[in-house]
């Protein structure tokens, strides 16, 4: 592996007034992919790309919730090992325990997470039969990086979902006019009951997933 970035390096402007704190996600979406490779099959995961103020950007890899925490755990100590991190378990909030590993994988640093979150009713089941892998993940954050170097200088968070049966992308900016660059060339699905224009946007990439937009001032 090559010498580590520096998170609390320079950023640089997005236009239109913001501080664009997404830096180098083109690299990073392929450092992760390359991670996943070498880890092999896990459970389907939320990939993070994000930022910190103080410390720069990094990436959470964060398990599915309807887990037991024994298989999550699995899967942190897992990648933990490749990033040579130790993994740490503590209580997340009364009653419910996590586990996270933090390390640099090439120039990315890597925080793996279990989410302790209690299934409420309501919320959705893990499908019976996953129909994605751990493989096809990694292709999906390959195929991303040509859009990504184009929608990254208006990026505030850019998340990516494996469903079990399929994957999505989430894009966090906090101006609508940051939204309106991330979704250029992008044919809107108006007809979603999540396309409310001003808040929330729907579109299909390029790379046949679905995209989503959220519009937040506050972040």
């Amino acid at each position: 592996m090559g010498p580590r970035a520096d998170p609390r390096a320079a950023t640089v402007s997005g236009g239109y007034g913001m501080l664009s704190r997404m830096r180098d996600l083109t690299r990073q979406l392929e450092d992760v992919a390359r991670l996943l490779d070498e880890v092999g099959p896990l459970p389907p995961l939320k990939i993070t790309f994000t930022h910190d103020p103080d410390d720069g950007p990094y990436v959470i890899v964060a398990t599915p919730h309807q887990l037991k925490l024994a298989d999550q755990r699995l899967a942190v100590d897992r990648i933990a090992a490749r990033v040579q991190a130790v993994t740490k378990v503590g209580e997340v909030f009364r009653g419910h325990y996590g586990a996270s590993a933090h390390g640099w994988w090439a120039d990315t640093l890597i925080v793996a997470v279990t989410n302790a979150a209690p299934q409420m009713p309501g919320m959705p089941a893990l499908p019976q039969q996953r129909t994605t892998t751990t493989c096809e993940t990694a292709g999906v954050l390959r195929s991303l990086t040509t859009w990504a170097q184009k929608a990254e200088p208006y990026m505030d968070e850019l998340e990516v979902r494996d469903h079990s049966l399929r994957h999505s992308v989430h894009v966090f900016v906090t101006a609508d006019q940051a939204a309106q660059s991330v979704m250029e060339g992008l044919v809107p699905d108006t007809d979603s009951i999540w396309h409310r224009p001003g808040r929330r946007y729907r579109a299909l990439l390029p790379t046949g997933q679905s995209l989503s937009v959220s519009v937040d001032s506050m972040r």
